[in-house]
């Protein structure tokens, strides 16, 4: 076409337009094979000359303005693109307001989306938002609801929403784009695996990776069957796969994704695009993780050299060179860290576009960097170090739902191993506090979520507390860039501390008007508070597995110690993984557990807890689904005791003790109140037996939930649980109890919970199922069956955020229910959800299970250790001596085996 018009003459003797027009075609057929420059090189030139013929060609022109900006804005030249497209567009939609014609509505819309794309690259998110709901607008008036390109308005909204943090709007429209295209567009079409996707990565950036995994695979699959996998759209699926993935800290599993991706992104858009690089920085990020420091120098120093020297795309220079500083570095080569470091810092100085925790993390390393090379101060590489911890620490991280990313673990396990070499404890438990944080932010998140949804108060005091949070933020950032480039900073303390105060006092009136609804997520944890919490012959010991080695912090009543343990991460989860496949399936591997126990209580570890009785162990990730006491080879040992023969084990779900007491023994005189729900109606058959038995049963857990709310159906197929009621009986009949109240069938339901007897119980069982949903579909919270409700009444699952709302005063809880301890797919104790809604109501102590149990052990083990508790004992030691006497009095066949005894752990609040 370009040629036969280029032989075409105008009457005035010029060449045809179309000569040019037609360049703007070539530009989107290069683009869509990923030839960037190739295609800048026509659109720009192309849409210079054809813009005197806008009123003929008015689509044209548009689709080579929309073409244009996006390019600009892939680049890095953003500012130039607003520039050429706004003008291009105010014309345009002038010309389109006097001509209705779908070609100029399409073409509208595709412009709009431009602009919302380049100013979400500037920054300004209204704008962006503005742009992308007109281009929505103009598709659904042109196409109706259904249409495919309506769909992916949908979606494009959806994405802008969430790249201005308004996660539950984003949501809101991913999912209405994916209704729409599996109920009306066919799967073959574009816009059926990109809804797919973006709601998978709405989900993602939502604290829900188990679920956005799911939606991202089935996008990926369709690509590959409708549009091919040598695509560069199957290319950006694999990648978004693969980032959810590194999210969760599935990192065997990212590398062969981020290597395809790689591959398929260089060959479309060339090895120095951003795709490309990201993938290989990615891609490092999981190497190093995976304890192999020369493949991360490998890939990640292959990234570098792509960007070239002088590169000022700090986002990318931040995915790359603080793995690839601390690769170095963990390779013995000093000098080629300190060089990375002060490259790193310079570029961060010199951006106006970094945040507190880059300007944070870059003057860490470079400190770090130099203290390691011998030409540095251990009292700035401190500092530096606090500094971080404050800049993660920022509310704002945790508030949405999505935790730490991988950069902010990579941070806080170089700060534990600063820690550990300058054996301080304090610097330790701060880095530690924020992981656990992290993983109990979810769940709190999402409960606040749902608060605030039905109450316009709560929500706009959230609102007005997260805008001082990024206030509070931006005045951090400001002071750590004066402060390192040696400009005067006394305005700017005053700055922050203002923006302080401001939210300082918004948690307050959120404190005083929501009791309850921050206090396990605010506070500051102490080394003087842990020591207070602790009695004579206890102690505190915490590890963190987190990125590449494994630290721990050990508290006795009148020390504390930072240690590194010299075991990298990937080798203490892979012995745990061994360990619990083998024992959840009635197995033992004596040499994970011995090799885990080696690891984690070596000899000078067990040293200093030679005083100990009672041993209160925090964790996350895997280990937290594991129960440590099966560990075996502690101390060095060759002899096969448990870690349970040697100490009365408890676990903590976070480091947040403040105002706890010391354990205490049971009070033998006082006399308690029993509440205990059993054996739950079967959903679906209100009145039935405790008998019943339902027929069928999902295959997973994600089954049980639709999109809004529990399934009814396959909730009736979970199995009875007529051994609850014995079991609870039991109990009753085991102790004098002041009262004594006993739930069953029917009437273990959701409105009895919330009753005078449970709230006023100083001891709630619960024996039911444990539902450890995770972030699944139309769940994100752990949740307890229960009888359901009349039809519109009460559903039946107890969820962690209804626990928390409710008001308890119950000293010991008892979950004997099927995985109440066990641990979410995504790497997340699901006892820290159902813990932190129990401390919120006002209960104390879990006694809860890793895995499912039989009645007849579950009964007596709880048996035994209320008694053990009422003769004098403490939990843990009432808990240790209950499965003793299962493993050795009971006479109950394979009780000594480490399936039958070892679930059982108590959880301190």
């Amino acid at each position: 076409m370009q040629i036969a018009a280029q032989r075409t003459t105008m009457p005035d003797g010029s060449v045809h337009p179309l000569a040019q027009v037609v360049r703007i075609k070539i530009a989107s057929q290069l683009y869509a094979d990923g030839q960037i420059d190739e295609a800048l090189a026509e659109v720009e030139p192309g849409l210079e000359a054809t813009r005197p013929y806008l009123d003929e060609y008015p689509a044209a022109m548009a689709e080579g303005a929309a073409l244009l900006g996006v390019l600009l804005t892939h680049k890095g030249e953003p500012e130039r693109a607003l520039a050429l497209v706004e003008p291009l567009y105010a014309d345009f939609a002038e010309l389109a307001a006097r001509e209705d014609k779908e070609g100029l509505a399409v073409a509208k819309s595709n412009l709009e989306f431009s602009l919302s794309q380049i100013n979400l690259r500037l920054g300004q998110t209204a704008e962006a938002l503005r742009y992308q709901k007109a281009s929505l607008d103009s598709r659904e008036a042109a196409f109706g609801p259904n249409h495919p390109d309506t769909v992916a308005g949908y979606y494009g909204y959806a994405q802008t929403l969430r790249r201005a943090g308004q996660m539950e709007e984003a949501e809101r429209f991913a999912r209405i784009a994916v209704e729409r295209a599996t109920g009306h567009v066919d799967p073959s079409h574009p816009s059926y695996a990109r809804s797919l996707e973006m709601l998978g990565i709405v989900l993602a950036n939502s604290g829900r990776p188990i679920e956005a995994t799911d939606f991202l695979t089935s996008a990926l699959e369709l690509k590959r069957e409708y549009e091919g996998a040598d695509t560069l759209v199957f290319g950006y699926g694999i990648h978004n796969l693969g980032t959810i993935l590194l999210q969760r800290e599935r990192y065997e599993e990212v590398q062969p994704l981020f290597n395809e991706a790689e591959a398929l992104m260089s060959r479309y858009q060339g090895p120095a695009s951003a795709f490309p690089i990201l993938a290989l920085a990615y891609n490092g990020q999981a190497s190093l993780a995976l304890g192999d420091p020369a493949q991360a120098v490998r890939l990640l120093d292959e990234g570098r050299q792509r960007m070239g020297d002088d590169t000022q795309d700090v986002e990318a220079l931040g995915r790359l060179l603080p793995d690839l500083i601390r690769a170095h570095l963990l390779l013995g080569d000093p000098a080629s860290a300190l060089a990375r470091a002060e490259l790193f810092e310079e570029r961060i100085l010199a951006s106006d576009t970094t945040d507190t925790f880059e300007v944070a993390f870059a003057t860490l390393l470079r400190a770090h960097s130099q203290v390691v090379a011998g030409a540095g101060r251990e009292e700035e590489r401190k500092l530096a170090a606090r500094n971080l911890i404050e800049a993660v620490r920022h509310p704002g991280r945790f508030d949405r739902a999505s935790g730490l990313e991988v950069r902010h673990l990579s941070a806080l396990d170089l700060v534990m191993d600063i820690a550990a070499e300058d054996d301080d404890a304090e610097l330790m438990l701060a880095a530690m506090s924020l992981v656990s944080r992290s993983h109990l932010s979810r769940a709190q998140a999402i409960r606040t979520e749902r608060l605030a949804a039905s109450d316009p108060g709560l929500a706009d005091l959230l609102r007005a507390l997260r805008e001082a949070e990024d206030a509070v933020d931006e005045a951090d950032r400001a002071l750590l860039l004066a402060l390192a480039r040696g400009e005067s900073a006394d305005l700017l303390r005053e700055s922050l501390a203002a923006a302080r105060a401001q939210a300082a006092a918004y948690r307050d009136q959120l404190a005083a008007r929501y009791p309850g609804w921050d206090r396990a997520l605010e506070q500051t944890p102490s080394i003087a508070a842990l020591q207070a919490s602790l009695a004579d012959g206890e102690a505190i010991l915490s590890f963190a597995p987190i990125y590449y080695g494994t630290y721990a912090l050990l508290v006795t009543p009148d020390t504390a110690v930072a240690l590194d343990l010299s075991a990298s991460r990937k080798s203490v989860i892979d012995l745990a993984n061994s360990l619990g496949a083998s024992v959840r399936v009635g197995g033992f591997d004596g040499p994970a557990s011995r090799g885990l126990g080696a690891s984690l209580f070596p000899e000078p570890v067990m040293e200093r807890l030679a005083k100990t009785r009672a041993l209160k162990l925090h964790t996350g990730g895997p280990l937290a689904s594991l129960p440590f006491s099966l560990l075996q080879g502690w101390g060095g040992g060759a002899d096969t005791a448990f870690l349970h023969d040697r100490f009365a084990l408890s676990y903590l779900s976070d480091l947040s003790v403040e105002g706890a007491s010391p354990t205490l023994p049971g009070e033998r005189d006082a006399p308690l109140s029993l509440v205990a729900f059993a054996a739950p109606a079967p959903f679906g058959a209100a009145g039935a037996s405790e008998d019943a038995v339902p027929q069928r049963s999902p295959s997973r857990i994600s089954d049980y939930f639709d999109r809004a709310a529990a399934n009814a159906d396959a909730l009736a197929s979970l199995p009875a649980l007529p051994g609850t009621a014995d079991e609870v009986r039991a109990i009753a009949a085991s102790i004098s109890w002041d009262t004594e109240t006993l739930f069953l069938a029917e009437d273990a339901s959701e409105a009895n919970f919330r009753s005078a007897q449970a709230s006023e119980a100083d001891v709630l069982v619960i024996a039911t199922h444990g539902i450890v949903a995770g972030e699944v579909e139309g769940i994100a919270e752990p949740a307890l069956v229960l009888s359901p409700g009349a039809p519109g009444g009460d559903d039946g699952l107890l969820t962690a955020g209804e626990i928390a709302r409710l008001r308890l005063v119950a000293d010991w809880i008892i979950l004997s229910s099927c995985d109440s301890a066990a641990g979410m797919s995504g790497g997340l104790p699901a006892f820290s959800g159902l813990t932190q809604a129990f401390r919120q109501a006002g209960g104390k102590d879990l006694l809860v299970t890793h895995w499912k149990v039989r009645d007849d052990i579950a009964a007596y083990v709880s048996t035994q250790a209320v008694l053990n508790y009422r003769s004098g004992m403490t939990k843990a030691e009432a808990l240790r001596a209950a499965i003793d006497s299962l493993r050795k009095e009971s006479g109950i066949t394979g009780a000594d085996e480490p399936f039958a005894w070892a679930p059982f752990v108590l959880i301190e609040g």
